[in-house]
Parts: C-alpha cells; sequence; structure tokens
C-alpha cells in the first residue's frame, strides 16, 4: 500500500490536523458499536452512535439561537473521532480499507429555536475530510434533539463501504 492508503495513512492526517482517535468506544447499551454486512467485492459498515466524549467525560452542551457555534462544532468533531475509532475496530485497525463514507448522521442536542443543525456538524465533516481528503462528502442529516446519553452535546453515526474482509467473530459481527 502507498502512504495515502497504508494503515494508519488516515490516523497520521488526523494527527496532522490536531486530533487523534479515542480508544474503542465501549457500548453504553444493548448495541454493538458497528454492524457489518458482506456485498459482492466490498462490506457494509454502519457504525453506532457515538456521543461527544473526551476521555470516556461527556462533552455536555445545548445548541442556542445566536450562541458561539465552536463549541458545539468541537463536540461534534469529539464524536466523529469516536464513531471512527469504531470504524477502525469494524477495519481491523485499517482504516486505509474504507472506500466510501456513504452517510454521515448527527443528533445535536438543541433548543427548539435553534436553526443552525448544519453549521454545528461541519465539526463532524471537517474531521473526515481531514481523514479521507481524496472521498466524496457522504450524504448527511443534521438532526436537532432535547436529550442525549450523558446530557452530550452530539452524537455521530457513520454507515461506510469497505474493500471486502471477512466478518469477524466479534460483538460488532452479525449473528447467524
Amino acid at each position: 500500500m502507498d502512504g495515502l492508503n497504508g494503515p494508519d495513512a488516515a490516523a497520521s492526517r488526523l494527527a496532522a490536523a490536531g486530533w487523534r482517535l479515542p480508544a474503542p468506544p465501549v457500548p453504553r447499551g444493548a448495541y454493538a458499536p458497528y454492524h457489518l454486512a458482506s456485498l459482492h467485492g466490498a462490506t457494509l459498515v454502519c457504525v453506532s452512535g457515538q456521543a461527544s466524549r473526551r476521555d470516556g467525560m461527556p462533552i455536555v452542551g445545548v445548541c442556542r439561537p445566536g450562541a458561539d457555534l465552536a463549541m458545539a462544532r468541537t463536540a461534534c468533531a469529539q464524536a466523529a473521532l469516536g464513531a471512527l475509532s469504531a470504524l477502525r475496530l469494524a477495519c481491523a485497525g485499517d482504516l486505509g480499507r474504507i472506500r466510501a463514507i456513504l452517510q454521515l448522521r448527527g443528533y445535536l442536542r438543541s433548543e427548539a429555536d435553534f436553526e443552525e443543525h448544519s453549521a454545528v456538524l461541519d465539526g463532524a465533516s471537517q474531521v473526515l475530510e481531514a481523514a479521507f481528503p481524496h472521498m466524496p462528502r457522504p450524504a448527511r442529516s443534521a438532526i436537532g434533539v432535547t436529550s442525549l446519553p450523558g446530557r452530550c452535546w452530539a452524537e455521530i453515526e457513520i454507515s461506510a463501504l469497505l474493500e471486502d474482509c471477512t466478518l469477524p467473530r466479534e460483538a460488532g459481527a452479525a449473528k447467524e
């Protein structure tokens, strides 16, 4: 593999942009951190929602009209890093196996009259663009909610397409 797609290339690009992937997420409920589905020549992986946490501690906040969005974007970026960490786990440690990020979904704790959801979710998009600068942008949804686990500011879900692989018999593998 070349330097653009090696096992640590995406993590290196994130580090160069000032971000680091946290430890893989530990589920906080009855779900797996990801789900893999084998397709002809590719594998679909859907990462469970990852809340805005740094070193396991919730990044708490609420999006309010007229408020500075920088901290909310940072919370989204941190949640995206958690989702990429789960994705790296699904890729057996090799983010270079990702062929496309298909969808990015962001849930933002916000007041009812907040309208800048897309601008806040740009924090997560920036993380994906730093990790995978040559990939097209994914489909994206930004959704305002009144609460999230741990009062976290944001929760991010990612669906991606990987090069074909053998499904692991771990927490993220589909049961037969």
